[in-house]
This record gives structure tokens, C-alpha cells and sequence, in this order.
């Protein structure tokens, strides 16, 4: 878990923090969390408590355990501004007074969450821009692909095969009676399958058991509470990787991953999503070195959909691909190929924001 920010400009260092934020959820359609931002930049005790949790996603991490709360407990007034908890949720703007009350009764709560829960957003949507280059790994590679997930939070993305999509004018891909059907838009890409699934490893620092009730709110509460649809479709999700056989890790990937590619047949597929940008440079440096040198004595397909500054030092190589500049803010889907102690990028598609369009590299 990323470490409580401190230093003489603490304070300052998390108002800058929830000033950027303010423009991300602006852009990611959360006004509540929005105008949260707006009033924290200037609460001493508010900011205090912020820096308890992840100073990289101080705000999202605070707002989320004011949401765990409440999803436990809806009857506090509070809730009224949630639209996960509130059909007709009460204008934003006058939300604020209500959280600081919130958190000055359940200060000891938030911050026990703040030091043990981690923010792992995820989506069942993101999805969509997994599917296609799996498609492509799958025609490669051979099936059944046998499966690590690196930054796998709840394993949602590790049952990708479980679930049908529409995405372009292929029609619905997957079973029909498939519990949860996923759209959006495709852009001049791949034929699409739904590949056969080996194995299933999901590695992170805190894996979430879909079976437990506790442990799906807290997932739960990481959707941002104007997106009630997809909260549904996440419960839906967790639902499905409830039943699927998943081999969860617990702990740093660097460390564990070695036993997880040693313990998983070929042919294999590393994927991450929205996981590496928390990295520091070094530890991304070592997980390429890791499995240029695995891949001495197998193939390993590796598809890494994040923004393009995580391949900074790799376009300084021999071989890099350079990211157009628009991948810097939505990030970028990836298929990295390991042979022999090589590895070759190559930039798939562009997926926006929420991964409902897709632009393929074409």
C-alpha cells in the first residue's frame, strides 16, 4: 500500500492533489466527487484525514470509504447524495456539510479503511478493449490461454471469457444466455472469439474474494456513485468470478510472479490494465527484464493497456514503439511479444475513457 504522504507541505501536496482530482472526476462524469474536491482544498481537518490513506489517489481512496460506509448502512442522510444508493440523489452542491459530518462521526472507521483497503478500481466494462487482443494472442499463441493477471483487484477481468459482447457489426460474441452482455463500439478491429481459458492466476497486493460480502462492498464502493449501471453490472460480475477457479496471490507481483509463470502452462498470456502508471520506473524495469529472461526458454504474450508514460523508457530501446500523444491520456492497449530474450511492442488501439469506443490500429 502506497505509504500516508508527509513532509512540512503535507497538507499542501494533498490539496494539489484533490485539485487534480477535481478535473478527473469532472472528466469521469462523478460531479458528487467533483464537488467534494472543491470544498476539501480548503479543510485543514478534512485534508488531515485524507492523508491517512493512498497519497496517490488520496481523494478517490477518502470518497470510497465514505461509500463502503454508507453501502453498509444507507439510512444516514449522507446517502441521499449517492445516486448508487438514492434514485433521485439530491443535488451535489450541497452534499458537503453532510460529509464532514459523516467523517467527524466515523473518523475512526474511515481511517482504519484508509490503512487497510487499498483503492483497486475496476470495472466489468474495461472488458471490452481486453477481448480483442486476447483475440489476437489466441490466434498466436494457440489455446487454451493460461492466464496471470497482474493488479487483479476482484479477478472481474480474469473471467473475460465468461461474459458476451457487441461491439461492432459482428454481432453479440458469446454465449446468448450469457448473464452479462457488454457494449460499445469497435473501430476497424479484429475478428472477435471468445477464447478458450486455461488457467487463471490473478496477482495483487490485496486480492478481493468475490464470495465475500464484505469484500465485494468495498469494490463496490469504488465505483463513483453516478455510475449506477455499472455498479450493477460489476455486482453481476463478481456473481460469475464467484463460480470461476481463479488462483489468487496476495502480495508484490515482483516477488510472487516468478512461482506464478513457473507454475503456469504454455501457451501464456500476462495481462495488465490501469496497474503499471502506479509503479515507480525501476519496478517496471524489472518486471520487462523478468520475463525478457523467462522467455529464453518459453513465449510469453504480455498485453498491457495503460497510459503511454509507462513505456517511456522503453521507446528509448532498440525496437520501441513510440505512443501517439493522445494515448497519454487515455492509455494505449499493448501486445508486448517475448522470444528469446527479446521483446517487441506493438500498439494495438486506442480505447477512451470508460473503454465504450475503440479505436484499432489499423
Amino acid at each position: 500500500m502506497t505509504s500516508a504522504l508527509t513532509g512540512e507541505n503535507r497538507h499542501d501536496d494533498i490539496a494539489a492533489g484533490f485539485r487534480a482530482s477535481e478535473q478527473i472526476f469532472r472528466t469521469m462524469r462523478a460531479p458528487l466527487y467533483e464537488a467534494f474536491c472543491r470544498e476539501v482544498v480548503s479543510d485543514p481537518g478534512m485534508l488531515a484525514l485524507a492523508g491517512d490513506g493512498m497519497g496517490a489517489a488520496a481523494a478517490t481512496h477518502l470518497f470510497s470509504a465514505v461509500h463502503y460506509l454508507l453501502l453498509r448502512d444507507p439510512a444516514d442522510p449522507l446517502a441521499r447524495y449517492f445516486a448508487t444508493l438514492d434514485d433521485d440523489p439530491l443535488p451535489a452542491d450541497r452534499a458537503y456539510p453532510e460529509l464532514v459530518r459523516f467523517c467527524r462521526a466515523h473518523r475512526d472507521e474511515i481511517r482504519e479503511l484508509l490503512e487497510t483497503r487499498t483503492v483497486q478500481t475496476t470495472y466489468a466494462e474495461r472488458c471490452r478493449a481486453l477481448l480483442p487482443p486476447m483475440c489476437i494472442v489466441a490466434r498466436e499463441a494457440g489455446e487454451p490461454l493460461n492466464l496471470i493477471e497482474i493488479g487483479c483487484s476482484g479477478g472481474v477481468l480474469l473471467a473475460f471469457d465468461k461474459f458476451a459482447y457487441e461491439l461492432d457489426n459482428q454481432g453479440v460474441i458469446g454465449a446468448p444466455d450469457a448473464p452479462l452482455l457488454l457494449k460499445g463500439e469497435l473501430h476497424d478491429g479484429p475478428e472477435l472469439f471468445i477464447p478458450r481459458v486455461g488457467t487463471r492466476t490473478g496477482i495483487d497486493l490485496h486480492t478481493i474474494d468475490a464470495r465475500s460480502e464484505d469484500e465485494r462492498r468495498w469494490l463496490l464502493a469504488l465505483c463513483f456513485p453516478e455510475l449506477r449501471a455499472e455498479q450493477q453490472r460489476l455486482a453481476t460480475a463478481l456473481d460469475i468470478v464467484a463460480q470461476t477457479d481463479i488462483r489468487m496471490m496476495e502480495g508484490d507481483a515482483l516477488v510472487h510472479l516468478p512461482a506464478a509463470l513457473a507454475g503456469t502452462r504454455d501457451p501464456l498470456c500476462v495481462f495488465h490494465s490501469a496497474c503499471l502508471f502506479y509503479w515507480p520506473a525501476e519496478a517496471r524495469a524489472k518486471l520487462d527484464a523478468m520475463l525478457r529472461e523467462v522467455s529464453r526458454e518459453r513465449p510469453i504474450w504480455r498485453i498491457a493497456i495503460e497510459p503511454a508514460y509507462v513505456f517511456e523508457d522503453w521507446e528509448n530501446q532498440p525496437g520501441g514503439a513510440a505512443s501517439p500523444s493522445h494515448d497519454l491520456k487515455t492509455g494505449g492497449i499493448n501486445l508486448i511479444r517475448y522470444r528469446d530474450g527479446e521483446a517487441a511492442r506493438e500498439v494495438l488501439g486506442w480505447p477512451n475513457a470508460d473503454y465504450g469506443v475503440i479505436d484499432w490500429n489499423v
